[in-house]
């Protein structure tokens, strides 16, 4: 499935929410169509090798970004078509052209392109790591692509069909990959231990992230294999790969609609758009940077920015009341157990 333009409005409709309560949700998603729309075509009058699939993750990909976000991008090539060495070439001028155009690309977890092959080679074993995992979990949930459509196209399939068309492991209800983003999940939950009690990094951002972004992301992984599970057998991947591309929000909206439960969506976003404000102004940011871990409860930023998360929090668990009542089966089984 390819993402467009995503209208939110219909939905705010269908919640009677307001559009006033949901402005930066709305703004968040048409910045994010319009900047993805932009690097697509900056990217497209330079020479960036056919085989190389380029893609937008993070807040971009996810429809969540504002003009303070940075630009996290991967960069996928195939062995058999591409070296290493010309593949980390490509992705330096990629680089270096979208920060000439003013985007602030970090040099993090996507700094060096990923081959195909090593992505997909030793799933679960010996040889697999953290980096292949979020490769994996973020290219199928919020990756979007921003050059050469069908080669990120193929690395999607490549990489569903990964999980897919394992003979034993797979899992009739594709578990295999259920347990692989459950997982990533996890995995990122103890890395803001690591950044902020080893790598000393800033923490307050990266808390509140994990109390909105990263919890919404989860829920509308559980919430969509949930549903997916009530489905017949030869509809499934169908369903599951069409679905994961969508954005969180809108993942978990289309699962509350067909378990009844759409009006439980209303109050999660009018909490998750307080918290996508904080994150679209520049000085919040930086002022979120600079609470003191020990004085926070002396803080009102954070006190504000706390009071929202533990809203989101009371959404989440009524949405969470919902999926028990009408998958819990699956959801003791896959989610739980």
């Amino acid at each position: 499935m390819t993402v467009g333009p995503i209208d939110l409005r219909p939905l705010l409709a269908e919640l009677a929410v307001s559009e006033a309560d949901a402005a930066h949700v709305l703004a968040a998603a048409e910045g994010s169509w319009t900047r993805l729309v932009e690097i697509r075509r900056a990217l497209a009058g330079h020479a960036i090798p056919a085989s190389l699939a380029v893609f937008a993750v993070g807040s971009l990909g996810r429809f969540e970004s504002s003009p303070a976000s940075d630009l996290d991008f991967a960069v996928v090539y195939s062995g058999e078509l591409l070296t290493a060495e010309a593949a980390a070439q490509a992705r330096h001028d990629l680089a270096a052209q979208l920060r000439a155009r003013g985007h602030d690309v970090p040099s993090k977890t996507f700094r060096a392109p990923l081959e195909l092959g090593a992505l997909l080679g030793d799933i679960g074993g010996e040889g697999d790591s953290n980096l292949h995992l979020t490769y994996r979990a973020l290219l199928l949930t919020e990756g979007v692509w921003l050059a050469n459509a069908a080669a990120a196209a193929e690395v999607r399939d490549a990489i569903f069909s990964a999980y897919a068309q394992g003979a034993i492991s797979r899992g009739r209800f594709l578990s295999s990959l259920q347990n692989d983003l459950h997982r990533y999940y996890r995995t990122i939950c103890v890395d803001y231990r690591f950044k902020v009690e080893s790598a000393g990094k800033h923490w307050a951002i990266r808390y509140f992230k994990l109390r909105h972004a990263r919890k919404l992301w989860h829920l509308a992984n559980l919430a969509l294999f949930c549903r997916a599970a009530q489905l017949p057998d030869d509809e499934r991947d169908v369903y599951l790969a069409c679905e994961l591309p969508r954005p969180p929000l809108l993942r978990l909206c289309s699962v509350l609609r067909a378990l009844h439960g759409l009006p439980l969506a209303a109050e999660l976003l009018r909490a998750y758009d307080g918290y996508l404000a904080a994150l679209a102004d520049p000085q919040l940011r930086r002022a979120l940077d600079q609470i003191d871990y020990t004085t926070r409860g002396q803080d009102p930023l954070f006190a504000r920015m706390l009071a929202g998360a533990e809203r989101f929090d009371l959404a989440t668990q009524a949405i969470a009341g919902h999926l028990w009542i009408h998958c819990n089966e699956h959801l003791v089984r896959y989610g739980l157990l």
